[in-house]
């Protein structure tokens, strides 16, 4: 066995981790933003947030094993150029969508393990908005032309890189990770203050999981295995796509998978695809398990067109973000990302502003009425 096929294997094999814990937790940062903003009850959001402290946490203790800070490359994390500009339009496309789509893509793909027809429709959409994005003209034609201006070179200030530890003067291993550390440690906290470990003993072993997991694919892609392959891949005449240091995110990996199954015979398998076909299969065996599987039909087509139309602004914001609620919020700031940070506040300022849009327009909508919706979480 190859060291790709070993890298490819492991990345399936983690992702179905992560699928079967979003699945068994319910794992939803949309979901838990309109429960703390409507309900008042902010367990799933703070599970959320333990899932991003134990990223950090386990990240930090991986850079310490591997002796090394992890430079991400797929995408650029913590690489010198500050796109600002595509973070933050990225990120209010994509939390705004999310919220019209009920959820986001990681959510999105749960919901089609446990058997609904109209996520199987919205992940689609999403996907192919995600490729038109990625793998046309749409970008380059639309978007580049006035965005890509939206940057900063953070090496006219002499900083070679975007983490957090650069950009405070941290230099060496030991300060990024005694810094991940303390900051992953300051989130869990904070989260233990809203759930409970005594009362919540499910929801904190879930999510950290899948922080764990997000640690798990850095450990594949930087450690042994994935230095192996890329030596492996210098060597071919055609080497596979996707390689380089990377964990897991449903942004890119949305376009790689549906230019995999529109195109099969003009693309390898790629960690991307692997990370979206392991995380479906992991919700479905969790939800078949727990007894969660049922199938359901499409949405009433206000509510239908409603989602669509969301899941289009998702996956092109993804990609225009570069990262998602599972890109940015765990695998970026896991490696202390500045421009991660600021794409996931902007994804929570764009789902705010759509769940208080939603929140008002309901306000003013008798029950009953052509237009009334009822709210749906994730």
């Amino acid at each position: 066995m190859t060291a790709i096929t070993e890298l490819l294997i492991g990345a399936f094999a983690a992702a179905a981790v992560l699928g079967a814990a979003a699945q068994s937790t319910g794992f939803c940062p949309q979901g838990g933003l309109r429960e703390t903003l409507l309900e008042r009850k902010p367990t799933r959001l703070a599970a959320y947030g333990v899932a991003v402290g134990a990223a950090l946490v386990a990240v930090a203790l991986l850079q310490l094993a591997l002796g090394q800070t992890l430079a991400p490359s797929r995408p650029a994390y913590t690489g010198p150029m500050l796109l600002w500009g595509r973070y933050v339009l990225g990120g209010l496309l994509f939390g705004f969508g999310m919220v019209l789509a009920r959820g986001c893509p990681l959510r999105t793909l749960v919901r089609v393990g446990q058997g609904s027809l109209q996520a199987v429709l919205v992940l689609t959409v999403m996907g192919l908005a995600a490729y038109a994005m990625s793998r046309t003209s749409l970008y380059g034609r639309w978007f580049a032309p006035w965005i890509d201006g939206w940057s900063l070179d953070l090496r006219r200030f002499g900083l070679a890189h975007q983490d957090l530890g650069t950009v405070l003067g941290l230099a060496g291993v030991g300060a990024h990770v005694a810094l991940g550390l303390a900051l992953g440690a300051a989130v869990l906290v904070l989260c233990w203050r809203a759930l409970p470990l005594r009362k919540s003993r499910g929801l904190w072993l879930g999510a950290v999981l899948i922080g764990v997991v997000v640690a798990a694919g850095y450990a594949l892609t930087a450690g042994p295995i994935g230095k192996r392959a890329m030596d492996d891949a210098a060597f071919m005449s055609q080497p596979p796509d996707g390689l380089g240091v990377q964990s897991y995110s449903f942004a890119g990996p949305l376009s790689d998978a549906a230019y995999f199954l529109l195109h099969p015979l003009n693309q390898t398998t790629t960690f991307g695809v692997m990370a979206v076909a392991g995380a479906l299969l992991g919700a479905l065996l969790a939800a078949l398990l727990r007894r969660d599987f049922r199938l359901q039909g499409l949405a009433r087509w206000r509510e239908g067109a409603r989602q669509l139309f969301g899941a289009v602004l998702t996956g092109g914001g993804a990609v225009l973000g570069l990262g998602c609620t599972v890109g940015h919020g765990l695998s970026g700031i896991s490696v202390l990302s500045v421009g991660s940070m600021l794409g996931l506040a902007s994804i929570f300022t764009g789902a705010w502003l759509a769940i208080r849009l939603e929140a008002g327009r309901r306000a003013v909508t008798p029950v009953g009425t052509p237009g009334y919706t009822a709210a749906t979480g994730g």
